[in-house]
């Protein structure tokens, strides 16, 4: 990813995002209908209401996993309805497009002026950005638009920009400024109390992990020939901090 000053940026950016079906989403809310309609056909059956055939509900309570399906069936239906298949939950909701250009971001009647963002949270296991402004909090499902990493770099580059530019000028005034776990100075970073000199940081970069399944990016810090991980959606604003040490550890 490539963080660009306002100053760089197209002056005639502007990107029309229509939102995508997630069919995946469907096959889940399919699924957790059916296992919901088996579940209560099982609990109705003896009170008499025939949602299936007493003869299959008494085959299906018999079999080996009849038991564990009394037990945990409604459980397994609220995390495959609500979890699962939030996204077309999601997507019901959303508004039918979005347009990114280099004043703001336009969903309908929401507008969101890049110089009112104060945080942005990347959540690359949900495939989620977080926007936090003057107004309020955008979660951005980037898996429901159109050409999502188009839309990606450019909310990233428009939003990293601006900030870049205050947390410069913050460190400039010697002011500290917090990214979560880590706060930013002039003479380095500090870390649970502990500084690390510029001088001692030898690289830093960002690094996927994919942990029994589950996606995520590490902000990685190596110091003293000792490596630090960082969650990077605990990271507040952690593109603006890559890209601040990016630009000082270059000199």
């Amino acid at each position: 990813m490539v963080y660009r000053r306002p100053g760089c940026l197209e002056a005639s950016l502007k990107h029309s995002h229509h939102k995508i079906f997630p069919t995946h989403s469907l096959s889940w809310f399919l699924a957790g209908l059916a296992l919901f309609y088996v579940e209560a056909a099982a609990l109705l059956d003896p009170l008499g209401v025939p949602l299936l055939p007493h003869r299959m509900i008494q085959d299906v309570l018999r079999s080996p996993f009849g038991f564990h399906l009394l037990l945990l069936g409604i459980p397994c239906c609220l995390y495959v309805l609500g979890w699962r298949a939030r996204d077309l939950f999601a997507w019901l909701w959303a508004p039918h497009a979005l347009t990114v250009d280099d004043e703001g971001l336009r969903a309908d009647a929401t507008r969101i002026r890049w110089r009112d963002v104060r945080e942005i949270i990347e959540q690359h296991a949900h495939d989620r950005v977080i926007l936090r402004h003057t107004g309020g909090t955008l979660r951005l499902r980037l898996d429901l638009w159109s050409d999502a990493e188009t839309l990606h770099e450019a909310v990233t580059a428009q939003v990293v920009s601006r900030l870049l530019e205050r947390v410069n000028l913050q460190v400039s005034a010697g002011k500290p400024v917090r990214f979560g776990p880590l706060t930013l100075g002039d003479a380095g970073l500090i870390h649970r109390g502990r500084l690390l000199r510029w001088a001692d940081i030898e690289s830093i970069r960002l690094q996927d992990e994919v942990d029994q399944g589950y996606s995520s990016r590490e902000l990685v810090i190596v110091a003293q020939g000792r490596t630090r991980k960082f969650d990077e959606a605990k990271v507040i604003n952690a593109p603006v901090l890559l890209a601040y040490l990016s630009d000082r550890l270059a000199g």
